[in-house]
């Protein structure tokens, strides 16, 4: 499949980078920015400071304003800006450059308001004038003579160039190390995900058939390490399901293909030469009993693949399981008295679990189908349920032939069935599997102990619901 630009995590990501970088790097000229124009101009205001301080001292005492002039221009010559001006706003004096260059002087409103605010400390602020440019000023007060204030200004030159240098270089150096950064990020990202390519090259290999590859990512790669570990387990989880799935396929064929094949043998040879109506009617009997056979095999294995369904133990409702055991037993009871065999149920009540009433039933039936079929007439059989701890504990056991050491750690799986059971011993072998699953679907354990011709017993246990 082909993938489009804008589509590409590579590419989104490489975005995303550039434009977290963008933001913080205007973001910090910006701030940068207004630091320096502030370092600078308070530099300019403290000379300025300095010079209308001094300026100040000198014209002390000073008797008119035709003397403060005489002193200024004596002092600090035509080149500086230097205003006097009254409480009203009027310019009493102006230097020899501000004669010169700014006829429209007195009628610059930011200089004439500084006059008239009546400040008793010193004011700052700028002024654009026609001949200078933009101009800093500082406006105090004179002590003598009374209501007259000094206005001594300094052109900006050199602050609003270094400002403008700084705005030119930002706006051409920043456009150029997002550039490189671009370009460096899809380096960076493409090389950063270049495994998850290998993961994808290799997971489009496997196939169904072959299961056996595995994934692999070098160690150093700690986040796509985990990945990849849950990746390759769920392929070990796929391949066991898949072989499970191929022997349970085995294994049904192999159930049925006996009686498909009995049925054949039978209507062939019943066939082959004309029989008497009566021999007929057996052969029809033997027959149907394949087909019972073929059918109660069917019924197992649908109820073997209704066992698999999930369980969510969270929200399954309560299940008394004493009034569950009690009903399996009833039943199991009947089935004894029909063998021979005693059956005993020792019940207590109130226990009560999370899960499928149905199905909890169905692995008590076929423990206790079980325990009733392989025990002689005149043994017993012992269905029991207790509260043990956080748990529900089911055990039924029996005074039976027992399972030999050989045997038991096959007990539960599909189909077996043991070569030393007794003659005459019906069943597919899927009952035990069957009640296994259920009981692991929900999140319950089941376990067995057996001695040979002693008996043996099965515990169910399960968790307790929590009712509040």
């Amino acid at each position: 499949m082909k993938i489009r630009p804008f589509n590409s995590l590579r590419v989104r990501l490489t975005t995303w980078y550039v434009a977290v970088l963008a933001a913080a790097v205007i973001l910090f000229a910006g701030l940068l920015y207004w630091s320096l124009s502030q370092r600078l101009v308070t530099h300019h205001d403290d000379e300025l400071a300095a010079e209308a301080g001094h300026l100040t001292a000198l014209l002390a005492g000073v008797p008119s304003v035709d003397a403060i002039g005489m002193t200024v221009d004596r002092a600090r010559g035509g080149d500086a800006l230097i205003l006097v001006l009254d409480e009203t706003g009027r310019i009493e004096y102006r230097s020899a450059a501000l004669r010169a260059g700014e006829p429209a002087l007195a009628g610059h409103e930011v200089l004439v308001h500084a006059a008239t605010i009546g400040a008793t400390r010193p004011q700052f602020f700028t002024a654009v004038l026609e001949s200078v440019g933009t101009v800093r000023f500082i406006c105090v007060p004179l002590a003598s003579p009374a209501r007259l204030y000094l206005q001594v200004g300094e052109p900006l030159g050199e602050v609003g160039e270094t400002l403008q240098f700084f705005t030119a270089a930002s706006l051409v150096l920043i456009p150029l190390v997002l550039a490189i950064t671009g370009v460096g990020g899809l380096l960076i990202s493409g090389r950063a995900l270049a495994p998850m390519d290998r993961i994808r090259t290799t997971l489009e290999a496997i196939q169904a058939e072959d299961l056996s590859r595995r994934i692999d990512v070098p160690h150093r790669e700690a986040e796509l390490g985990q990945l990849v570990g849950t990746l390759n387990r769920l392929l070990d989880r796929l391949a066991r399901a898949f072989g499970s799935l191929r022997e349970f396929a085995g294994d049904a064929s192999h159930q049925l293909q006996t009686p498909l094949a009995v049925m054949k043998g039978t209507i062939d040879v019943a066939l082959a030469t004309p029989r008497e109506p009566d021999s007929y009617r057996r052969v029809l009997e033997q027959v149907a009993q394949e087909v019972d056979t073929m059918a109660d095999i069917l019924k197992d294995l649908r109820a073997l693949s209704l066992a698999d369904a999930p369980l969510q133990a969270s929200t399954t409702p309560a299940v008394d399981l004493s009034e569950v055991v009690s009903e399996a037993g009833d039943l199991i009871v009947a089935l004894g008295e029909a063998s021979g065999v005693e059956v005993t149920l020792s019940i207590d009540r109130g226990v009560l679990v999370r899960g499928d009433r149905v199905r909890l039933q169905q692995v008590v039936l076929n423990l206790g189908e079980n325990a009733v079929k392989y025990c002689a007439p005149g043994r017993t059989v012992t269905v029991g349920l207790s509260r043990r701890d956080a748990d529900a504990v089911l055990t039924v056991c029996d005074t039976g032939a027992g399972i030999s050491e050989e045997d038991l750690p096959h007990i539960f799986e599909r189909f077996f069935r043991s070569p030393r059971a007794a003659p005459g011993t019906d069943g597919a072998g899927l009952g035990l599997a069957i009640a296994r699953r259920i009981v692991e679907a929900h999140a319950g354990t089941i376990a067995v102990q057996s001695q040979p011709a002693t008996g043996t017993t099965f515990t169910v246990r399960l968790a307790l619901a929590n009712i509040a």
